[in-house]
């Protein structure tokens, strides 16, 4: 067991000295021989820097751990590449301050990996947490079983199409991610990004357990990807599906990004965020779209029907 290879942890911490105690507790707990963890407070207002300064000084581990401290927040995907810069392990996990990592998730997906030297990443399932409520994110029956088999391989045309793979549980090769060029800069979040250029040149392989609690609460970053007139997130999906057009190679994955597409354009329209709507009516024209639902779409964009606060009312609701 101690001959594992080393796994480089990155923590980026950013507000959340609710719940970075446990999150730490748990890399801490990790039953995993060969570890050294990158801890970044990206800029906090609260008293993240001093939990961790505090968790540092009173939890002696047997893996080194590396603090960095900003003064101001830097942007997360560049943030992470000057990280991802000093890090020696031939694994690695992004962390977040608010998730917890489960005691085997480690040696069972570096296990995976190191079984299948043609993948890139290897993920898993997760529990999301709300509100004291917990669920898979891939259904199980009662026994714990998966209901139906997890794609793995060869996913990108399916990764185009449709949230397949829970980012947080990803565990992935750092040589691949390092010549790729580590995260996009110019996105304000990573992971549909990264999964879908990871996805084009290496296999990906799926460990049937649960590796990780995924804490779902109001400011994460996930809330803010349909926000009324101003989504934080929904330009960076048009430059990253922007990039799949580029990067497909035949009908099969131009339709799994016509379907994609006309996800994010439909809550890009109900959101009334009008102007990167545009761009994805765009990109729908390219791929040849047609059919009363798109002329719906372009009749929509034309008159700019603004919906978005009955939008914001029902998503509350289901939230």
């Amino acid at each position: 067991m101690d001959k594992l290879p080393l796994l480089s942890i990155i923590c980026t911490v950013f507000d959340q000295e609710t719940y970075l105690k446990k999150c730490l507790d748990a890399v801490a707990g990790l039953q995993y021989p060969n570890l050294e963890l990158f801890l970044v407070d990206n800029g906090s207002k609260d008293n993240s820097n001093q939990i961790m300064q505090q968790w540092v000084n009173t939890n002696p581990v047997s893996f080194p751990v590396k603090m960095i401290s900003r003064e101001s927040a830097m942007p997360y995907c560049k943030s992470f590449n000057e990280v991802l810069a000093l890090t020696a392990g031939e694994y690695l996990i992004d962390l977040s301050g608010d998730d917890i990592l489960l005691s085997q998730h480690a040696l069972k997906s570096v296990n995976a990996l190191e079984n299948h030297p043609h993948a890139a990443v290897c993920f898993s399932d997760a529990f999301l947490s709300k509100a004291g409520k917990q669920k898979n994110f891939y259904s199980r029956d009662q026994q714990g079983r998966l209901k139906s088999p997890v794609q793995d391989g060869d996913i990108y045309e399916i990764l185009v199409a449709k949230h397949h793979v829970l980012s947080v549980t990803m565990v992935i090769r750092t040589k691949p991610l390092k010549e790729l060029g580590g995260y996009d800069e110019s996105l304000s979040y990573e992971d549909f990004d990264v999964q879908v250029r990871l996805a084009r040149r290496y296999d990906f392989v799926f460990s049937d357990h649960v590796g990780f609690i995924k804490t779902l609460h109001a400011r994460a970053m996930s809330t803010k990807q349909y926000q009324r007139y101003h989504s934080l997130m929904l330009p960076s999906t048009l430059k990253i599906c922007q990039k799949i057009k580029s990067m497909n190679r035949d009908q099969g994955e131009d339709l799994a990004l016509q379907k994609r597409v006309d996800h994010e354009l439909k809550h890009a329209l109900l959101s009334a965020n009008f102007q990167v709507a545009c761009g994805f009516l765009k990109i729908l024209e390219d791929l040849g779209q047609k059919g009363t639902r798109f002329m719906l779409y372009k009749k929509w964009m034309k008159y700019r029907w603004d919906i978005s606060a009955l939008y914001a009312f029902f998503k509350s609701l289901k939230d």
